[in-house]
């Protein structure tokens, strides 16, 4: 479906990147003695973690939540407890719409260009991610996220010859991952039912 939205935002709006215009206060410098501080780079890893607290709250915290839980391990049997599966199905959904329109502001924020395939990478980055820390848990998910970027970071930073080619070790470390633990670092172990 994302190819089709984007390929069909291409046909609709060209191609051609569009400039963000990003307020002010985010990227006027803060001079603090001899460090120079761009507000943004406070504010996205800080909104991100008060985004991550607050769905975490949701999951673990309140009776939707607990559906979202229940209905992830037997949807069936969840349905038979009382479980307003579609309607449990339909929040997820609205919360992980609502977490993607976030993610893509501040990814705009950060790079203000907007243009129809912008994020691509970012969502194959954030599935490797995913994989890495342990698909079915956000704790594993964001330290999937935080070791793939410092992961890059020292690439870049340790072999600035090797830069360009910072996006492939990412699939690398997913093949690695895949087949050396497939559950991922904070994953479930799965068990197999006879």
């Amino acid at each position: 479906m994302s190819f089709f939205l984007q390929n069909l935002a291409i046909v609709v709006f060209s191609a051609i990147p569009r400039e963000v215009q990003r307020p002010g206060w985010l990227v006027d410098v803060i001079v603090v003695g001899k460090v120079r501080i761009l507000p943004l780079t406070l504010v996205v890893p800080v909104l991100s973690f008060l985004l991550m607290l607050g769905l975490l709250f949701i999951v673990y915290k309140t009776k939707p939540g607990l559906g979202m839980r229940a209905i992830s391990k037997d949807i069936e049997t969840s349905r038979l407890m009382g479980v307003p599966v579609n309607r449990i199905i339909a929040l997820t959904f609205g919360i992980g719409s609502a977490l993607a329109a976030a993610s893509g502001i501040m990814w705009a924020l950060r790079y203000p260009q907007l243009q129809p395939v912008m994020g691509v990478i970012p969502g194959f980055k954030a599935f490797i991610a995913a994989v890495f820390g342990g698909i079915g848990s956000i704790q594993g998910a964001v330290l999937g996220g935080l070791i793939l970027g410092i992961m890059e970071i020292m690439i870049v930073a340790f072999l600035p010859a090797l830069a360009g080619y910072r996006d492939a070790f990412a699939f690398v470390l997913l093949i690695i991952i895949l087949l050396v633990k497939p559950t991922g670092l904070l994953g479930e172990k799965l068990e197999d039912k006879v």
